[in-house]
């Protein structure tokens, strides 16, 4: 029987240049995601780095969307081909959410479920936005 250590992913969420700005000290912070990636690729947990992506011209951004459509001026290029600040050795992942919530739009459940992941650890920029969403859509997914 596998145990949980080997069913585990972490999520590294948002830490993609144009959202890393926000944070105040982010070299500090940058160390301490860069720990908690070593610590995973130590004990073998899959490391799935999620950044938030559009298509060139934002045809997904509605107006409808107050999150999103307040943003659309001033989305830069680094979300058009969105990579994580970090980078991404062959064995980790990176995946492109179009929202908030690391599932929404992305492929994200299809990785984990391939991979048979069943326990998550999540890292992200924003606790109220990315870090909450996505904790909440991965409790009702059985996670």
């Amino acid at each position: 029987m596998t145990n949980a250590i080997e069913k585990s992913a972490l999520l590294i969420m948002d830490v993609q240049p144009g959202i890393i700005d926000r944070v105040a000290d982010k070299e500090a912070y940058l160390e301490r995601v860069k720990a908690a990636v070593a610590a995973a690729h130590d004990q073998k947990i899959l490391v799935v780095y999620v950044v938030v992506g559009f298509r060139a011209g934002l045809p997904k951004i509605s107006a409808r969307n107050q999150s999103f459509s307040n943003l659309k001026s001033t989305i830069s290029d680094t979300m058009i081909d969105p990579q994580p600040v970090i980078a991404a050795t062959k064995a980790d992942v990176v995946v492109t959410k179009r929202r908030v919530s690391a599932f929404s739009g992305s492929d994200l459940e299809v990785v984990l479920r391939a991979q048979g992941i069943g326990h998550l650890i999540l890292a992200g920029i924003a606790t109220s936005g990315v870090v909450l969403l996505t904790v909440r859509e991965a409790a009702d997914k059985d996670y």
